[in-house]
């Protein structure tokens, strides 16, 4: 049998194996070590199977804003995935997450949902506090951001990330991408004048939650408290 074919049967087996009925799940898990055993497939190439990939396409700058980058890593790191950013001219930036079973799905959502509540909490932050020079107002627009930001990851500091899942996920980024290189943005350097602008930010951040699922191998509802 051809080698990516024995692959995709287990891979199908191990999704089966996390069914509700307890005898499908358990002749699935059997038929997966079995084909495991007799092709000689090992469990770094049965994590390989599991990685999926989902994207978000948000922003209209080549250079995405710190607050961009902060959140897209804030929700990969929430959901045990690795964020790469691909840009082009013309093309709106695109997230990609890649993660094992449903959880780059998730991540994309999330991303979704919380790029949406910060770009629109942002833009009526700055609305709200104009005082007619642009360049001040952006400034602050970015303040109140990275103070929102920085609530909403205090939410997901316990998360622990699977050591395992990582290595994988980095393994399998190695082979599809090849080298990749870190994209950087400073944030903006706040002063004592801006700490109405931090509680603002903090503040419209309170309604967020993030959830994870309780099991690996099930994907949860929605994740999210907050409305999009």
């Amino acid at each position: 049998m051809d080698r990516q074919k024995v692959l995709d049967k287990i891979s199908k087996c191990l999704r089966l194996s996390a069914s509700c009925n307890p005898n499908e799940a358990a002749a699935a898990l059997r038929q997966a070590h079995n084909l495991m055993k007799k092709y000689h497939v090992t469990d770094d190439q049965i994590q390989a199977l599991l990685i999926e990939e989902d994207s978000a396409h948000y922003g209209c700058e080549y250079n995405p804003p710190f607050w961009a980058l902060a959140l897209s890593d804030i929700v990969s790191r929430a959901f045990d995935c690795r964020v790469l950013i691909a840009r082009r001219f013309g093309r709106q930036p695109e997230y990609r997450f890649i993660g094992m079973d449903c959880s780059p799905s998730i991540a994309s959502y999330t991303f979704t949902v919380l790029y949406r509540k910060l770009e629109q909490a942002r833009t009526i932050f700055i609305q709200d506090n104009h005082n007619g020079d642009e360049a001040d107002a952006e400034r602050r627009g970015d303040v109140f951001a990275q103070a929102w930001l920085f609530r909403v990851a205090g939410k997901v500091s316990e998360f622990i990330v699977n050591p395992k899942t990582r290595e994988a996920v980095n393994q399998y980024v190695k082979k599809q991408y090849g080298d990749t290189l870190e994209f950087v943005q400073d944030a903006v350097a706040t002063e004592v004048a801006d700490y109405e602008d931090m509680l603002c930010g903090m503040k419209a951040a309170d309604e967020v939650a993030l959830y994870r699922s309780m099991s690996e191998r099930i994907c949860p509802a929605l994740p999210l408290k907050a409305a999009i």
